[in-house]
């Protein structure tokens, strides 16, 4: 595959358009986003072809998903050239030609594993220990800078790479975690959640390959967990929890993450496999304090238990710790770091310090957070 190599002025600039020239660069894009597009499909046709009774590996059913895929980039393309009333330029919008390049370059990201992971910690409302960690995937693109999440998994699922990219996301976690379990055993029970997409979740192969990374870095697999989001349940539903039942067979855990912003409701969590609910930071940055008591009162009732995103003040720590929470994460405690960092929280943690969880005693002397 031809990888199309961004065009930057050296004065960076946020938008395509100022890094490009007006036209031959523009034409050179779109000749790559056509030429890419019938690579793939002419591929997969060949491959189809080659399979008996029409059963599709793996491997020829993720090479369909792209083609699929990159066979709308291309009529879309082709629609817009065929109106020659149109000038070149206004083919597609600024941010139409921004999309197709971090598209591009996205490809070489994952071929190239420049991928990397921060840790945001989990912490105990009780003592203000470290009891795991989320991990968050970032893209720190080498003249666009970070790009968020928000814009490269769809991106991701929508070219068909989400699934290398979260399996290398999630051998990543495990072998980090795995560090830390060796490196920290006086700390018990460590664990690491990692998110899982829409798409990832109707991939019928995923348990058996979580399976695999977990054997491979000598985890147990209740130290894993695996959030997705209220809407990821919506399409494909019976295929989603099919996977979600395999995984949870593994022992495996389940968070339901952003819980409340979606179409969920508590009771019909009795017949989902979660067991966790992350309440959604909106609750806690809008003070919403009724609405968080209710769902730590029944998810109680349900047996599940609450973690609550978004902590970010001491106040809001001791209001929680008053409903009934017992878990909590946010920049209170730490924002997402890099392993290094998380190392040196431990090394402190194992020497008996922890985040301050309690009210401040007059006239007595407290530690700060780490």
């Amino acid at each position: 595959m031809v990888h199309l190599t961004p065009i930057h002025s050296a004065e960076t600039s946020a938008t395509a358009l100022d890094c490009v020239h007006p036209i031959t660069d523009v034409s050179l894009l779109i000749c790559h986003e056509l030429r890419t597009p019938l690579t793939s499909i002419n591929g997969a046709l060949k491959l189809l072809g080659y399979q008996q009774n029409g059963t599709l590996s793996d491997d020829a059913q993720r090479l369909l998903t792209i083609a699929i895929n990159n066979a709308d980039r291309l009529t879309r393309l082709a629609n817009a050239l065929e109106n020659q009333a149109v000038p070149l330029l206004t083919l597609l919008s600024t941010t139409e030609m921004d999309l197709l390049q971090i598209e591009n370059d996205l490809h070489r990201a994952v071929e190239q594993q420049e991928f990397e992971l921060a840790y945001q910690p989990i912490v105990a409302a009780d003592s203000g220990q470290i009891v795991g960690f989320e991990a968050l995937a970032r893209w720190q693109h080498s003249t666009r800078g970070a790009i968020s999440p928000e814009v490269f998994i769809p991106l991701a699922e929508k070219t068909g790479l989400i699934g290398t990219l979260g399996r290398s996301l999630l051998d990543q976690a495990c072998q980090q975690l795995r560090q830390w379990q060796t490196e920290f055993p006086a700390i018990p029970a460590l664990s690491i959640s990692v998110n899982l997409s829409a798409v990832q979740l109707l991939q019928p192969q995923l348990a058996a390959e979580v399976d695999a990374i977990l054997r491979r870095h000598h985890l147990d697999p209740s130290s894993l967990k695996l959030e997705v989001t209220e809407s990821a349940l919506i399409d494909n539903k019976d295929l989603a929890l099919a996977t979600l039942a395999d995984l949870h067979q593994l022992g495996i855990q389940l968070y339901i993450d952003d819980f409340g912003t979606g179409y969920s409701s508590l009771g019909r969590l009795r017949d989902l496999p979660f067991d966790t609910l992350k309440i959604d930071r909106s609750f806690i940055r809008n003070k919403n304090w009724a609405m968080s008591e209710a769902i730590l009162m029944m998810a109680e009732r349900l047996n599940l238990d609450v973690i609550v995103e978004g902590v970010e003040t001491l106040d809001d720590v001791l209001t929680l710790r008053s409903l009934g929470c017992k878990k909590m994460q946010g920049y209170y405690f730490s924002a997402p770091a890099a392993a290094a960092d998380i190392a040196a929280l431990l090394g402190q943690q194992g020497g008996g310090r922890c985040f301050q969880v309690d009210p401040p005693v007059l006239g007595a002397v407290l530690d700060a957070n780490f």
